[in-house]
């Protein structure tokens, strides 16, 4: 008499079952192939930048929604659907990743007193960034679009010293990983280097 399990099924064909699902799981979790992980570089200074003062700024992390709180690169296609470019990512967080980009950029720009909130530094303003957007944007013939929403607050005296948004779009010459990397990468370095400029003469 064949041994049965509770769900009716022999014995040996419910462990064959099991077995069999395993099998899958496994080659699905090892067969799968890695990501590519691509990088963002500092922005390089269009010229020498002045300070209006010397007051200490620190640049913390930028806010992002889920989307964009990620290590993939985002594609917005027609009607505003969003998906994630296949095997590609960033090689960080992108909020944390455009952090140390921007703060080696003030720094590369020669701009003094800028720093992070891991310095430990004697705060007098802080620059906080919104990522609006970082996508590849299909519906508008398929550009790499970064778009940042900054604010200069003055620590001590609790108020907002200026606000503006900086966005930039760069065309995108093939739809991969290696393309839109690229694009990005002159993009936020555009957004970037207006951002010092805007900070330098605000903070």
């Amino acid at each position: 008499m064949t041994d049965k399990t509770k769900t009716g099924l022999p014995r040996r064909a419910f462990l064959g079952s099991a077995a069999a699902g395993m099998s899958l799981l496994l080659a699905g979790c090892f067969g799968a192939s890695p990501l590519t992980t691509y990088d963002l570089t500092a922005a390089r200074a269009a010229g020498s930048v002045r300070r209006r003062s010397n007051r200490t700024v620190v640049v913390i992390e930028p806010d992002a929604v889920q989307t964009y709180d990620s290590e993939r690169m985002v594609v917005r296609d027609v009607g505003g659907v969003l998906s994630y470019l296949p095997d590609s990512q960033w090689s960080d967080r992108l909020p944390s990743l455009i952090q140390t980009r921007m703060v080696q950029s003030f720094e590369d720009a020669g701009v003094p007193n800028v720093g992070r909130p891991s310095d430990q530094l004697l705060v007098d303003v802080v620059l906080a960034t919104d990522v609006r957007a970082f996508d590849v944007d299909v519906a508008a013939g398929q550009q790499a679009v970064v778009t940042l929403a900054a604010r200069l607050i003055d620590d001590v005296e609790r108020r907002v010293i200026a606000t503006r948004t900086f966005t930039a779009s760069v065309p995108i010459a093939k739809l991969d990983g290696v393309n839109a990397a690229q694009s990005f990468d002159i993009a936020l370095n555009e957004v970037v280097r207006q951002i010092i400029a805007w900070t330098a003469a605000n903070a």
